[in-house]
């Protein structure tokens, strides 16, 4: 079940959303958050340590609050991983920077890369550094531009741009039908 399938079930329902309702849709949302942390670390320990839990969060919270609670638990998770990443994707950023300027401005992924992408994220996330998978997340699936993607990660657009011209030819080497 997608992120879109039950937040349309959950809109079906035509009442406000109550606390089990975000606690149903989170236990299937947390599989989604547990698989992004994993994209982005590699490391299960840090992955499992990073993923915020937006139902106990929802039990305390007034009911018109749980409709923001799936944008804010994913964004807090990514900051949490971002936290532990940090050092070294300001290494690598230093790197991107150092590279020739990317030519072309890549564009997000469109919905028929996406589901390529998740197909195939374990052997994209082989191929690809710390820094490529955060752009490529924030980048090409949040539809962030390159200077609210560096601003993010604390790093400059040019590292940014540079970074996700990789992650994007990596992307293109993939097959498709994989």
């Amino acid at each position: 079940m997608t992120v879109a399938t039950l937040i349309e079930e959950i809109l079906g329902w035509h009442r406000r959303t109550t606390a089990d309702d975000v606690r149903h849709a989170f236990g299937d949302y947390r599989n989604l958050l547990h698989w992004l942390t994993v994209f982005l670390t590699d490391d299960q320990k840090l992955a499992d340590a990073c993923i915020v839990d937006a139902c106990t969060i929802a039990e305390t919270q007034a009911p018109e609050f749980h409709e923001w609670l799936k944008d804010w638990a994913a964004r807090a998770t990514v900051k949490c991983v971002l936290n532990r990443e940090h050092e070294q994707i300001a290494q690598l950023a230093r790197q991107y920077e150092d590279t020739q300027p990317a030519r072309v401005d890549y564009p997000p992924l469109s919905p028929e890369q996406f589901r390529v992408f998740i197909r195939n994220s374990g052997e994209l996330r082989a191929r690809l550094d710390v820094l490529c998978r955060f752009v490529v997340i924030l980048r090409g699936i949040a539809n962030e531009s390159a200077a609210e993607v560096a601003a993010e990660l604390g790093v400059s657009s040019s590292a940014v741009e540079n970074a996700y011209s990789v992650a994007y030819g990596v992307f293109e080497l993939v097959p498709a039908s994989a």
